[in-house]
C-alpha cells in the first residue's frame, strides 16, 4: 500500500486529485446476492436477520425465503427489468425478504412506505 502525503505538500503539476491508498487491483465486481449467497454457503446456520418480532433466519433459511419470493414472482409475470413496488413497515424482516426476492427475480425495487396514504401507494403501484 502506498500512502500519497498530504495535498498540502504536494506542488506543482503532481498536485492534481490522488488517491489516498493504493492496494493493488479492485476487488472482483460482486452483487448484494453474490454475498448474500457465499455467506450463506460459508455460514449457513448462522444468525443473519432478527427484527426482534418473529422468527429469526439464518443465511440458509434467509435464501430459502428469498427463493420464495423470486418463485412466487416469477409466477406472477415478474421478469428481469421489471419494476416491483414493495409496501411493507420498515425494518421488519418480510421488508427484507421481500427487497431481496425482488432483486433475485431481475427486477427493481420501488419501495412505497407502508405508512403512506392509500391514495399515494395507488399512484405508484
Amino acid at each position: 500500500m502506498t500512502v500519497v502525503p498530504e495535498p498540502s505538500v504536494l506542488t506543482g503539476p503532481a498536485a492534481g486529485p490522488r488517491a489516498v491508498y493504493s492496494g493493488g487491483p479492485a476487488a472482483p465486481e460482486r452483487t448484494l446476492l453474490d454475498i448474500l449467497a457465499a455467506t450463506a454457503r460459508a455460514h449457513p446456520g448462522a444468525l443473519a436477520l432478527d427484527d426482534g418480532t418473529g422468527t429469526p433466519l439464518t443465511y440458509r433459511a434467509l435464501l430459502d425465503e428469498v427463493e420464495a419470493v423470486r418463485r412466487e414472482l416469477a409466477a406472477c409475470g415478474v421478469a428481469r427489468g421489471a419494476r416491483v413496488g414493495v409496501r411493507v413497515p420498515s425494518g421488519t424482516a418480510d421488508l427484507y425478504v421481500c427487497v431481496l426476492g425482488v432483486l433475485a427475480a431481475g427486477a427493481a425495487y420501488v419501495p412505497v412506505d407502508a405508512d403512506d396514504p392509500e391514495e399515494r401507494a395507488r399512484t405508484v403501484f
